[in-house]
């Protein structure tokens, strides 16, 4: 069977999924107050502190269940897991904090200048900064964090040959 990403698609679907629902549910029920904090600005228009914590929630839940997937069932890693779980958080931190929360809340405001509809403006500023993420992440977790090591990988072939 060749190595496809269903399960990071997955997770990335039940990511958007959560983010669909809390930008929606949040900002529709009183949390949409402006955020200004440090570099992260989200207008009461791009949904406020309901969009943030939107984009912070599914984006942890994501890269979480990214993880647990992809080391045994995508990549079949052989690397010491707890060595792959520090180098995926460390690069999970800036891809939520770089990517999904400041980038995707830049790009949440702009849309929510051409696009009349909050929730579809965030949906697809959410999308936009996944599939962006999954472009750089996939390969980084391919061949540096979840790489499977060819004597351990060979060793398990031969085993299964000679039983």
């Amino acid at each position: 069977m060749p190595n496809i990403p269903f399960f990071s698609v997955l997770a990335g679907w039940i990511e958007l999924g959560v983010f669909s629902l809390l930008n929606y549910v949040l900002p529709n029920n009183g949390i949409n107050k402006p955020l200004n904090w440090f570099v992260f600005v989200y207008p009461t228009e791009a949904g406020g502190l309901g969009a943030f914590i939107a984009f912070v929630v599914s984006s942890v839940i994501g890269q979480a269940l990214k993880f647990i997937t992809n080391f045994k069932k995508t990549f079949k890693s052989t690397n010491n897991i707890v060595l792959s779980a520090v180098g995926f958080a460390i690069m999970a931190v800036i891809i939520v904090v770089g990517l999904n929360m400041y980038v995707g809340g830049l790009l949440n405001n702009a849309l929510c200048k051409v696009i009349a509809n909050a929730d579809a403006a965030g949906f697809l500023a959410k999308l936009i900064v996944q599939m962006s993420g999954f472009f750089v992440i996939y390969p980084i977790n391919k061949f540096v964090l979840m790489r499977r090591d060819k004597s351990q990988t060979q060793t398990t072939a031969k085993e299964a040959v000679s039983d």
